[in-house]
């Protein structure tokens, strides 16, 4: 029996829809949501060489108060939450392996040719290298009893 699983979201369609597969699949686990922020994010933000380490390290702690934030919104009572700074992959499987998931479950979009290879995907570094058992989750329509499940997906635009 899987007790607990790590579901990494980044406020997309496809990781909320990976949020509700394991709610309806699993509701007796423990979930954990992890959004992980990119140090380039921190970096670009920074990156006037005028500005102190301390701006560097404003930005970080601002920038994971708005990922818990958003975070909040999404998690169920009974969840948890954590947000780390790395990429993307390596940071959730270190994050897995710390926390000991029995489970990662991740959306994915479709990406193919130049767009994968320009931008990689964290979903498939970790199908090849996770010590855990990956259930992937593509960004297709759920079925009506799923959608119960499903985080209040925020208005872009």
């Amino acid at each position: 029996m899987l007790q607990r699983i790590l579901v990494p979201v980044n406020f997309t369609t496809a990781s909320a829809r990976a949020l509700a597969v394991t709610r309806d699949y699993h509701p007796q686990a423990t979930v954990r949501l992890l959004y992980v922020v990119n140090p380039s994010d921190i970096a670009s933000a920074t990156a006037n060489p005028a500005i102190n380490p301390t701006h560097a390290r404003d930005e970080r702690n601002k920038a994971e108060q708005e990922a818990f934030a958003r975070l909040e919104r999404w998690k169920r009572d009974d969840e948890e939450m954590a947000v780390a700074v790395g990429s993307a992959a390596e940071t959730i499987s270190e994050h897995a392996k710390q926390w000991e998931a029995d489970l990662i479950a991740m959306g994915t979009r479709s990406r193919t040719g130049l767009q994968q290879f320009l931008h990689g995907s964290a979903t498939e570094w970790l199908v090849r290298h996770a010590d855990q058992p990956i259930l992937v989750v593509h960004d297709v329509e759920l079925a009506e009893d799923q959608k119960r499940h499903l985080p209040p997906l925020e208005q872009t635009g």
